[in-house]
């Protein structure tokens, strides 16, 4: 599945029937969009609201380039986020990431036209689709997004460049789309983002995000019309994001990151009513943070016995 997020006023003639100006925007092979803007508003506030609190303890972002989507926000231009492709709620997460740093900014996304007719709904969100496996579908795609662009020069568009399903822990190889995309644009700004959705120390995982500035030619904007430059970029950049992630990941240190829904620790354990026994007995279901630290501490020193914290 290619990524998807909303997008605003960037497609207004994909949203009527069969026009000739719709067909202009929507080459043959490609399935367009049919942008609802209040609908999209309205499904990134249940995205954030309701849906990633109720299935992760917390999505998280590295703090360390948290500032690179704002800064990608402000930039006057068109942006492209790429994306690795790990898991079904990774166009969750761009949901995300769009309404929280962009939401001035419009946003579109290319998804597997598979998956597009199974949900149909996501075209109201702006999500157009294309068929991965079609060699023409490049052609079309680069096609119809540079037309949005020129419609609209401050758009945001988010790809998933592996074009499928890949585990986090398969090196990253990307498809060609994002690269001919980027390079027709001389003042295009990329940003690269890695996602990992590892168990710690709760029933439900984390969502963890890592971010990677990409640029051609010293600066993000050089290097239009270079295709092979940007596809090197940015499969760099990918595979940098990736790496720090999985460090970030391993370490488990809570400080090198920012909580954008959840909790920085704790929450229910188990289940409400033994949560409710627990406080009852002025005990916490959750795991905190600090005692987690030193009690490892303790262990590392030699300071703590066998049974103690934990296992040996």
């Amino acid at each position: 599945m290619e990524t998807l997020v909303q997008t605003e006023r960037c497609l207004p003639t994909t949203a009527v029937p069969a026009t000739a100006s719709a067909s202009h925007l929507a080459p043959v092979g490609l399935d367009a969009a049919r942008f609802d803007a209040r609908f999209a508003k309205v499904f990134a506030w249940y995205v954030d609201r309701w849906m990633l609190p109720r299935r992760f303890h917390a999505v998280r972002l590295a703090k360390e380039n948290a500032g690179l989507l704002a800064e990608a926000a402000d930039h006057a231009g068109p942006v492209i986020v790429v994306l690795n492709h790990p898991s079904w709620w990774d166009p969750m997460l761009a949901v995300l990431l769009a309404r929280r740093f962009m939401p001035r900014r419009e946003h579109l996304a290319p998804i597997d036209a598979a998956v597009l007719r199974t949900f149909g709904f996501f075209r109201r969100l702006g999500v157009f689709g294309i068929d991965p496996d079609d060699p023409a579908s490049l052609h079309a795609m680069v096609e119809y997004v540079g037309e949005c662009l020129r419609r609209q020069p401050r758009t945001a568009v988010w790809i998933t460049p592996q074009g499928r399903l890949t585990d986090p822990r398969v090196e990253i190889r990307i498809r060609p789309g994002a690269a001919a995309l980027a390079a027709r644009f001389p003042d295009v700004r990329v940003v690269a983002a890695a996602l990992e959705y590892p168990f710690w120390g709760h029933p439900r995982p984390e969502a963890l995000i890592r971010l990677e500035p990409c640029e051609v030619g010293g600066r993000s904007g050089a290097g239009a019309g270079r295709t092979a430059a940007w596809h090197r970029a940015m499969l760099e950049a990918m595979r940098r994001a990736a790496a720090a992630l999985a460090e970030l990941a391993v370490a488990r240190d809570l400080r090198a990151f920012d909580v954008l829904v959840g909790r920085e620790w704790g929450g229910r354990e188990v289940n409400p009513a033994y949560d409710l026994w627990l406080r009852l007995r002025g005990r916490s279901a959750g795991i905190s943070y600090e005692q987690a630290e030193r009690t490892a501490a303790r262990r590392a020193s030699g300071r703590i016995g066998r049974g103690e914290g934990g296992t040996p």
